[in-house]
Parts: C-alpha cells; sequence; structure tokens
C-alpha cells in the first residue's frame, strides 16, 4: 500500500479527480478515507465542504467549512454555502457580534467585509478591509480582496495598487495576479492581462480563475477558438466555477452557435444554485430561436430570483406579446 504520507495524496488526488468528473459520492468517500489518517487537515476539509455543497448538504457543508478556519478560502466557501441557502443575514449577524466582543481583532473585520461584498455591499466591504488593515497593515488578503471591491466600484487603478502591496508582502501570492489582470482588461489592456493571469498560472497551475480570466480576456482579442479551450480547461479544473458557464454560453451565442450556448447555460444551471443570470441568457438564446414559450418559462425563473430586474421584465413582455393569440 505504500507509505502513509502516499497514501494520503493518492486519497487526495482520487477525491479531486472524481469531483472535477462530478461523481460526487466517491470524491466524499476519498476525502473522509484522508481525514481518517489526518483528522486536522483543513485542505482536505475545505474540498469536502465543496462537495456536500454540490451534493445539496448545506448543514454538513457549512460543519467543514466551518473547521477549516480562520482559513480565508474556508471562510469564502462558508459564505458562499450561506449565500446559497438565502441565510447570508445569520452569518451577517454572527459576525457582526464578534466584533462587538473583538473590536481591534481585524480577522473579523476582514470576515465582514467577505459577507458585505458577497452582498455586494461594497462600499461597506471596503469599511472593513479598511478596518482590518488599519489594526494589520500587512494582511495580504485585506489588501487583495479590497483590491477587488475598488474594482468592482469602478476604480481600477486604486485596486491594482493594493495588489501591489499584496504581492510585495507575499511574491507567491497567484489570486493578486489574477485579480490585475480582471482589472486590465477593464482598462482594455488584454495583452497584459494576459501576462499576469500567466503569471498567476506559473504558481497555481490548477487555479481555475486564472484560465477563465485569460479565456476573457482572448475572448475581447477575437480569438473564438482559443476562448473557447480556456473556458473548457476551467470547467475541467472546476465544474462548479459559477460564471464559467455564462462565458461560454456567452460567447457561443455571440458566433450564432445556439445549440452549444443552450447546452452550456442547462449545464450551469445543472451544476449550481438556481442562477438568475443562467435562467435569463437560456430565455435570451430561445428568444432568439423564436421558441418563446420556452424562452418566457426562463424569463419568470429569473424573475422569480431577481424580482426587480427591469431587463428581464422587459424581456419577458416581448415574449409574451409572442405567445398571445392574433
Amino acid at each position: 500500500h505504500g507509505p502513509p504520507e502516499q497514501q494520503v495524496a493518492l486519497e487526495r488526488l482520487l477525491g479531486d479527480v472524481e469531483y472535477r468528473l462530478q461523481n460526487y459520492p466517491a470524491a466524499e468517500a476519498a476525502y473522509l478515507a484522508v481525514l481518517r489518517r489526518d483528522p486536522d487537515n483543513k485542505d482536505i476539509r475545505n474540498r469536502l465542504g465543496g462537495v456536500y455543497a454540490a451534493e445539496d448538504k448545506y448543514d454538513a457543508a457549512i460543519a467543514e467549512f466551518r473547521k477549516t478556519l480562520p482559513s480565508s478560502e474556508g471562510f469564502a466557501n462558508l459564505v458562499q454555502a450561506y449565500a446559497d441557502q438565502g441565510r447570508l443575514h445569520e452569518l451577517e449577524s454572527e459576525m457582526f457580534s464578534e466584533i462587538q466582543r473583538l473590536p481591534f481583532e481585524p480577522e473579523s473585520h476582514y470576515n465582514l467585509g467577505v459577507i458585505y461584498q458577497a452582498e455586494k455591499r461594497f462600499y461597506d466591504a471596503a469599511i472593513q478591509y479598511q478596518q482590518a488593515l488599519a489594526r494589520a497593515p500587512r494582511f495580504t488578503d485585506a489588501h487583495n480582496d479590497l483590491g477587488v471591491v475598488y474594482g468592482e466600484m469602478g476604480r481600477y487603478q486604486d485596486a491594482i495598487n493594493e495588489y501591489r502591496i499584496a504581492l510585495a508582502e507575499d511574491s507567491k501570492y497567484y489570486r493578486a495576479y489574477v485579480n490585475w489582470g480582471v482589472e486590465l482588461i477593464h482598462f482594455g489592456d488584454y495583452k497584459g492581462a494576459i501576462e499576469k493571469l500567466n503569471q498567476a498560472i506559473a504558481l497555481a497551475p490548477q487555479f481555475p480563475l486564472a484560465y477563465e480570466n485569460m479565456g476573457v480576456a482572448y475572448d475581447f482579442l477575437g480569438d473564438f477558438t482559443k476562448a473557447v479551450e480556456l473556458y473548457n480547461h476551467t470547467i475541467t479544473l472546476d465544474p462548479r466555477e459559477r460564471h464559467i458557464y455564462e462565458n461560454l454560453g456567452g460567447i457561443y451565442l455571440s458566433h450564432g452557435f445556439y445549440n452549444l450556448a443552450e447546452a452550456a447555460f442547462i449545464k450551469g444551471l445543472a451544476v449550481s444554485p438556481p442562477s438568475a443570470d443562467l435562467h435569463f441568457d437560456l430565455a435570451d438564446v430561445y428568444q432568439e430561436e423564436h421558441k418563446y414559450a420556452l424562452a418566457a418559462q426562463h424569463y419568470r425563473a429569473a424573475l422569480a430570483l431577481e424580482p426587480n430586474d427591469k431587463e428581464t421584465r422587459a424581456r419577458l413582455a416581448q415574449v409574451e406579446a409572442h405567445l398571445r393569440p392574433r
């Protein structure tokens, strides 16, 4: 059977392969085998939490993600699990109480910032990240996430400045290179973005977001084949990456490949929690194909998730007009 360390490495690899194949029970079994040998392995508990989330076992997922704390990746996954259940307000209240109890603890401010960011309260998130940095100026994750929030606010150069600080603290902090690449895409510097994303890949060859954003850059450069290749590689690395199906379906739709776009959006709906964006995108395909009943069905599904979206409501009115007797 080989040395124990070799067995752990093989079981982990098996779990990763089964996860990517979406064989979640087998992935769960492999990760549990690792934890029987190494119960304090936070990385494996984080991966197991991802498996439970994929199986819609949210309480089990939350329990595993909590066991990874204070890992920033584990906390981000915990936030996503609560968000998927519409229970993010519970975690927000818990973290707000934590700050009142320990107001000078930078991790608590950082965690509240992650929650606000998930709620798209970017100004509030920025304040919490700044509070964390006031208490711990070399807090690399806080610099990185403050940069992400600045990017969401359209402050792209301020965002890049934060990524520079993060990389000055840790030259191997690959997430900062990925996010730097994203801001360069916003500036229209697609070749510069690809350079930064390649730096991230050199440090973390299995990080799916690097390939996804590189696909976006090649898409803007008009290289359809390369963009599709990168999007599909992202799915291979993590089939539950949330935005990749929108990007893949979107590039197919923009080139008139309606069947491929439809398949990508349906796959995204099959592997992710309910997504208003994916329902809207799928409805858009059906509207282009004049399949108005199916389009109406998915615009309604999008509105059920985001009832105040004006564009979806307008699109629904368009397709419903085609369904009325003439």
